[in-house]
C-alpha cells in the first residue's frame, strides 16, 4: 500500500484566506510536499498510469506546485510538458489566471491532462482547462496529489472529465464572502504562526 500523501503537506486547521478568492479549515505546506520527490514516486507512476488511458499528449500544471507534478507525470509519461504561467489578475476579477507558453505548431486538438499538486476550490484547474481550450486544446482529465473537500465533485461539474487523487484530506472552503467562519466573526488564522 504506498504512504499517504496528505501528512507530507504539515495540515493545519483553522480559518484561512487560501488567496484565490476563498476561505477554507485546511492550511497545507505546500513546498513541503515537494521537499523529497523519492517518496512521491509511487503516487507519480499509478496516476501516471491513470492518466495514461486518456491518450494525453501532454500535462499542464500551475507554475507553483502543479506544475512539479504535471513535470513528473509528462516525464513518466513521455509526454510534453506545458508548464501554465500566473498572470496578472484579469479586468474581470479572476483571482487566478494563467498563461501558457507558446509552442511552435501549437497544441490545438491536443489531448491534455492537468496536474495540480492540492485541489480545493479548483481555481487553478479551472484556469488551466480555460487557457488549454482557448488555444484549442481538448482537457480530458485532471490529476492531483491531494483532493481536499469536495474538489472530485467540483471538477467533475466543471470540466465534465474524470479527476484522479493520490489522497484525500477533508476540509471545506467558501468564496470569501459566503465564510460562515467570517460571519461568525472568527478571525484569519495566519499560517505563518505555525512552528
Amino acid at each position: 500500500m504506498e504512504p499517504r500523501v496528505s501528512p507530507l503537506a504539515l495540515p493545519r486547521r483553522g480559518h484561512f484566506d487560501l488567496g484565490t478568492g476563498y476561505h477554507g479549515d485546511v492550511w497545507l505546506d505546500l513546498d513541503a510536499l515537494f521537499l523529497r520527490p523519492a517518496l512521491l514516486r509511487p503516487q507519480v507512476r499509478r496516476l501516471a498510469g491513470l492518466l495514461a488511458e486518456h491518450r494525453v499528449d501532454a500535462v499542464c500544471g500551475p507554475l507553483e506546485g502543479g506544475a512539479f507534478l504535471a513535470q513528473a507525470l509528462s516525464d513518466v509519461m513521455e509526454t510534453a510538458f506545458l508548464p501554465a504561467y500566473r498572470a496578472p489578475a484579469s479586468p474581470t476579477g479572476l483571482a487566478t489566471a494563467y498563461r501558457l507558453p507558446a509552442v511552435r505548431g501549437g497544441i490545438g486538438g491536443w489531448r491534455v491532462a492537468i496536474a495540480d499538486d492540492a485541489v480545493n476550490a479548483g481555481t487553478a484547474v479551472l484556469a488551466c482547462a480555460g487557457q488549454l481550450r482557448d488555444h484549442g486544446a481538448v482537457p480530458v482529465a485532471v490529476a492531483a496529489l491531494l483532493s481536499l473537500g469536495r474538489a472530485d465533485t467540483t471538477v467533475a461539474a466543471e470540466l465534465s472529465v474524470p479527476f484522479y487523487a493520490a489522497d484525500t484530506l477533508r476540509s471545506e472552503a467558501w468564496p470569501a464572502g459566503e465564510c460562515p467562519s467570517c460571519a461568525s466573526g472568527v478571525p484569519l488564522t495566519n499560517p505563518a504562526a505555525y512552528p
